[in-house]
């Protein structure tokens, strides 16, 4: 094609003269591709316009879901952040009940993991729009409230559980008066009414009138109602923890051996059988088989008159 030309004629409708132009092939070679460049890009332009748009909405699209993730992503840290706040808030209301139930070494009181001596502190709430945590902080966060909530369930239990064991104790540890009235004889030494040498009194006598009602004043079991001969007809209650009780010189007996009865319950009624003067409760407190003063286990001293 080297030295290799073509002549062009243009030819005008009028009679002017023509004109001639001599062009070389390898220049018709370039305009011969520049008009199939510009055939071929004028039927792709529709479709580059086309993907050009598709991209524009998915770019759109993509912005949009990036927006709500950012605002879900806020959202869920500043509920991990709530979380945590109850989870702390938790964690102190136990060590305050601990401390009040005489417990030690509460398992929510100790480090998660060997890592944490104490709560971390709470971040600042993350506003909208803003960049959240990223994921793995995130992820960490959860592993680390599941198992704080973990470990505060199991200190719970044993809370549940001292606190239970201590209801058990406060319900069988005598605190009322069995029945209301004067106290004509307190624990202590007295002069026998009977023999007039002083002797050690080992119970209150309470003076009621026959037929009152006596009241348990502690959960326990009855281990003996039977008739004996100084205290006439009577009652022993075992309250657990080694503390019994006894009610001498009733008039009749409202339980049997065996029962199990609670703090307030009427066990017998007041009477004179026995070895007695008048009518009144005789009432002993035994801890361990050793007598105590009662009047260490009546709370309610201003209603007995």
């Amino acid at each position: 094609m080297k030295g290799k030309y073509y002549t062009i004629m243009v030819v005008p409708h009028t009679r002017a003269k023509f004109t001639q132009l001599r062009v070389s092939a390898a220049f018709v070679l370039v305009l011969v591709i520049i008009a199939a460049a510009a055939v071929i890009a004028t039927g792709l332009l529709p479709v580059y316009i086309h993907m050009a748009v598709e991209r524009g909405h998915e770019i759109e699209s993509l912005r949009a879901e990036n927006r709500n993730l950012k605002s879900a992503g806020a959202d869920l840290d500043n509920s991990i952040s709530t979380l945590r706040d109850r989870v702390s808030y938790f964690e102190s209301e136990a060590t305050k009940f601990a401390l009040m139930a005489g417990v030690e070494d509460l398992p929510s009181a100790q480090p998660v993991g060997g890592a944490r001596e104490t709560p971390p502190a709470p971040a600042p709430a993350v506003a909208k729009g803003s960049a959240p945590y990223n994921a793995t902080r995130m992820r960490d966060e959860m592993q680390t409230l599941q198992e704080r909530a973990g470990v505060l369930v199991d200190s719970y239990s044993v809370l549940n559980k001292v606190y239970h064991d201590q209801n058990l104790l406060l319900a069988s540890t005598p605190s009322i008066a069995p029945v209301p009235g004067m106290i004509s004889y307190g624990f202590g030494y007295r002069k026998d009414p009977f023999t007039g040498r002083r002797a050690f009194h080992k119970g209150l006598d309470m003076v009621a009138t026959a037929g009152t009602s006596v009241l348990a004043p502690a959960d326990g079991i009855v281990t003996r109602a039977r008739r004996e001969p100084d205290y006439g007809n009577v009652i022993y209650l075992s309250h657990g923890n080694g503390i019994t009780t006894r009610y001498a010189h009733l008039r009749a007996f409202n339980v049997r051996v065996g029962q199990e009865v609670r703090r307030g319950e009427v066990i017998g009624f007041v009477g004179n059988t026995g070895r007695a003067l008048g009518y009144h409760l005789h009432y002993e407190v035994l801890v361990h088989g050793t007598k105590v003063n009662p009047m260490d286990y009546i709370l309610n001293l201003d209603r007995m008159s």
